[in-house]
């Protein structure tokens, strides 16, 4: 009977990352990149390489190469972090990373203000 009760772990997986997909689906493209930014900084505090090194990746991937002159200047940002993060320099990258979510906060504060 207490089987029955409780959610099978299949299940709660499912349901979890439904309601993940419908959240994602429901932001703009700045509240996903600050969600990315978010993960990296949690990432930096946690000391997770690995997570960091993708989160970071994921924000490359987002540049829009339309606007040259400031995607490569944050893919310049973006590969610097990402070489001090493999090199496990979080103090490095911290800083860096929340001034740039810092800075889209704002903007996406003033977009829809």
């Amino acid at each position: 009977m207490q089987h029955m009760l409780t959610m099978s772990q299949p299940s709660a997986t499912l349901a979890r990352d439904r309601y993940l997909e419908e959240a994602v689906h429901g932001m703009s493209q700045v509240e996903l990149l600050i969600k990315v930014y978010d993960i990296a900084l949690a990432s930096c505090a946690r000391r997770e390489k690995e997570r960091l090194s993708r989160a970071i990746v994921e924000l490359i991937a987002a540049l829009n190469f339309e606007h040259r002159e400031v995607a490569l200047g944050l893919f310049r940002l973006y590969n610097y972090c990402l070489r001090q993060a493999k090199a496990e320099r979080y103090d490095l990258v911290e800083p860096v990373l929340r001034e740039l979510r810092d800075a889209w906060t704002q903007a996406e504060s003033r977009r829809t203000a």
